[in-house]
């Protein structure tokens, strides 16, 4: 599966199709995979495929990964999740 990465982030991605690009995100909220498509109630990728560039990416992060992320977008001085406060 192809990706993208800019500094520390890296997306992975599918991409099927040609026409005008359409991005289609599988179910599961930030779980949400590729390999969900094929159980999904509508296939968007296989549906729209001859239509349009379907589009889609891989929400789900390793741990790691997710900690950076998170720990990057907290604002200066607030504690952090774990911060023991008793």
């Amino acid at each position: 599966m192809p990706f993208y990465q800019k500094g520390d982030v890296r997306i992975r991605y599918e991409e099927v199709g040609t026409g005008f690009p359409l991005l289609v995100t599988p179910g599961g909220g930030l779980n949400s995979r590729v390999s969900n498509w094929p159980t999904a109630v509508i296939n968007a990728m296989e549906e729209f495929k001859n239509d349009f560039r379907c589009i889609t990416m891989d929400r789900a992060m390793p741990m790691a990964a997710s900690r950076a992320a998170r720990s990057r977008s907290r604002i200066r001085g607030t504690p952090s999740p774990t911060t023991n406060w008793g």
